[in-house]
């Protein structure tokens, strides 16, 4: 084990756990700040609930992904990847939509949910949010597992720490001893899992191509597995031990294919390319709508003055 096996999996666990737990933390503050801490229990039950659900589901997940060999598993896992690549570029868009106007929303949904008197309400709306993560981080971590060469002590390890670090920092920011902009904050990870998503699916589809089931067009239009290994380490000396480390975190992240098919070629870009202008697209629209609706609200407070 070394840390360059725990980075992938930190890194992963922390990007999906620090957005459960700001939301979370937002839920929380609002309760806090406008005198309501009786609540707090219906976000803990919620947090609790998905937490199991998301472990059943990993044990689950992982029982069906161990139980095929040979082309069998290959198709299967070409498959499971290409819907888990779907199923988060889904999460992406709706980030992409919710994301500038995240705490605003999820403010009048508790206000909302405490008013109606419907205050089970915020114990389904805790736990979607963390099951949502939940699952998607078992996606990712399934496919970095595979695509890489990590086992299952390193993932193991490796999430625990990468959610620890996600839950201190957001003790920080509710105790008030850090602050985060959130909008900046989900839009870098937006592009950071829109580059994962296209490296899945496109794994995906290799796997497909080796299991006979899909054509390749070209079957080999490069390798450079000589310059940039997909291996940590290699067993090339030739090979410098930091391109060795940094084509493994490609490959375990982002699905870096040393010598890919024709067909990989135009899959990995495309989905790039089409995923990241619909999120830029709904971005751009969420924002202006939220910049509208300020400019409302300070002129109705400019009027009333």
């Amino acid at each position: 084990m070394s840390f360059v096996d725990l980075m992938v999996p930190i890194f992963l666990a922390f990007r999906e756990g620090i957005e459960a737990v700001l939301v979370i933390v937002i839920i929380l503050l609002y309760l806090k700040n406008t005198d309501q801490r009786f609540y707090y229990k219906y976000v803990y039950i919620g947090s609790v609930l998905a937490i199991l659900s998301s472990i059943i589901f990993a044990i689950v997940f992982t029982a069906l992904f161990g139980g095929f060999s040979g082309p069998a598993e290959q198709i299967f896992e070409g498959v499971a990847f290409i819907t888990s690549g779907i199923f988060v570029v889904t999460l992406v868009l709706w980030m992409s939509k919710e994301g500038p106007k995240m705490k605003k929303h999820l403010e009048e949904k508790v206000e909302f949910s405490i008013e109606s008197g419907r205050v089970f309400s915020l114990v389904i709306l805790t736990y979607i949010i963390i099951i949502r993560e939940g699952i998607e981080l078992i996606l990712l971590l399934t496919g970095a597992t595979s695509v890489g060469s990590l086992n299952q002590v390193d993932v193991i390890l490796g999430s625990l720490t990468g959610l620890g670090i996600s839950v201190g920092l957001g003790l920080l920011i509710y105790y008030r001893v850090k602050s985060i902009n959130l909008t900046k904050f989900f839009k870098v990870t937006n592009v950071i899992l829109i580059l994962f998503v296209a490296g899945l699916i496109t794994y995906g589809i290799h796997e497909l191509i080796e299991a006979g089931v899909v054509n390749p067009i070209i079957q080999e239009v490069w390798n450079i597995k000589h310059i940039l290994p997909e291996k940590f380490p290699d067993g090339n000396p030739l090979t410098p031990e930091w391109l060795e480390i940094v084509g493994s975190l490609l490959k375990a992240l982002f699905g870096y294919n040393a010598n890919p098919s024709l067909l990989e070629i135009i899959i990995y870009p495309s989905i790039l390319i089409s995923v990241g202008i619909i999120s830029l697209k709904l971005w751009k629209r969420t924002t202006s709508i939220v910049v509208m609706e300020l400019k409302e609200e300070e002129q109705a407070k400019l009027s009333i003055d």
